[in-house]
């Protein structure tokens, strides 16, 4: 890549060049080369955050030295070249690079999305390249939403941060739910991106308030009132939205984390046992028929059993595996939160209670034998493996 001028510009808090190096280390890039001037390097090595000093990060004079220096590469090897002071989500960018790894030796360029279209990526062989500039490219196109471009605006990096936040409606498409994808996400994107601005929020601060608001939901669907479990379920609706938010900022501002992601899954089943739990009490205090206590232990049963199931089926390998794990993600999702407001209208919780007792049953031995189906299909052995790209 060539140095880009505004590389110390911060996006939700990060260096934008930082971000840069991130998401492409994230789609598999091993090495980096940054065209940069002796008076650009200063403010480089301020941009590159923890990239700074790392031996695969490379800053050269010119890009004639990959092919002809003492540590010169294959002329031949896939290369992803970006020029401009870019804004991108790593998820586009893995699109964009498997894209190219259909174009054979062709080099393919998409420009950006700002009114100037003044910066661009482009892939292929390392030299053509170095031969006709970074910006080389056939097959260009315009891009509709990102890359985004910062060209001295004051309004740049807001519609920079505003476009990062609702591409991942896109990201997370493939595993939401139907009415998460519809509706949830379209709401939750917004709120992430006003929180990721804000210091000292958190994406795991974000999944502990949630939680907390899901425990006061189960202890509300517990209630013999009406208007109580109504509102139960309104906020519990609310809180499937404000779900999907921690995990948008730790995109946003790049902070993901192996621990962030159990933390969600552990207290999002907390918060399903509470609720179902609030529920079977609050359908026996308003019946008085303790049929509603005895399926408490039978739907902690199915839903032991339910995850056990879960965990099964995203092990499945295999060439569709993906397309299979993101189906399962779908009929795991939590749109019964609008269920649940609709029988607490009509006052027919209890229908939901033995629904779940048994329907847990029917979809954990479902998904069993539908895994084991599957295992009995998977490919055995490693796909082709592409060369990682290099990055000028």
């Amino acid at each position: 890549m060539t140095a880009p001028p505004r590389g110390g510009e911060a996006i939700f808090g990060r260096p934008l060049l930082e971000r840069l190096l991130a998401s492409c280390e994230r789609v598999g890039i091993k090495r980096f080369f940054i065209q940069a001037t002796a008076e650009e390097r200063e403010q480089l090595a301020r941009s590159m955050g923890r990239f700074a000093g790392r031996p695969e990060v490379r800053v050269v004079d010119s890009f004639e030295e990959l092919l002809n220096g003492p540590n010169r590469i294959d002329p031949s090897a896939p290369c992803l070249a970006l020029n401009g002071n870019l804004v991108i989500s790593s998820w586009f960018l893995n699109r964009i690079v498997a894209e190219g790894e259909h174009q054979g030796g062709r080099v393919t360029t998409m420009l950006s999305a700002d009114p100037e279209r003044a910066g661009s990526i482009a892939i292929g062989p390392v030299a053509e390249f170095v031969r006709a500039g970074v910006a080389a490219g056939t097959s260009a196109r315009t891009a509709s939403c990102l890359p985004f471009a910062l060209n001295g605006r004051p309004e740049d990096r807001e519609e920079a941060e505003m476009r990062l936040a609702c591409s991942l409606k896109q990201e997370t498409a493939a595993t939401d739910a139907f009415l998460a994808r519809h509706l949830d996400r379209n709401l939750s994107w917004r709120i992430s991106v006003r929180l990721a601005r804000i210091r000292g929020v958190t994406a795991n601060l974000v999944t502990v308030a949630n939680t907390a608001v899901g425990l006061l939901c189960g202890w509300m669907f517990a209630s013999p009132s009406y208007w109580v479990r109504m509102a139960a379920a309104i906020l519990f609706l609310v809180s499937i939205t404000v779900d999907g938010v921690d995990g948008e900022i730790a995109r946003l501002t790049m902070t993901e984390s192996k621990f962030g992601g159990m933390l969600d899954k552990v207290t999002d089943n907390v918060v399903h046992v509470a609720i179902f739990a609030g529920i079977f009490v609050g359908c026996y205090r308003t019946s008085g028929s303790a049929a509603y206590l005895y399926l408490i232990p039978v739907v902690l049963i199915g839903f032991s059993l339910c995850a056990i199931a879960t965990y099964r089926a995203f092990r499945v390998h295999g060439a569709d595996a993906e397309e299979w794990i993101s189906r399962v993600d779908r009929t795991s999702g939590r749109d019964f939160a609008y269920l649940l407001v609709l029988l607490a209208a009509v006052n027919r919780l209890n229908y939901f209670a033995w629904g779940v007792a048994f329907g847990t049953y029917v979809f954990a031995f479902g998904l069993m034998w539908l895994t084991q189906y599957r295992w009995g299909r998977a490919e055995t052995g490693a796909g082709p493996n592409s060369a990682p790209a290099e990055e000028l």
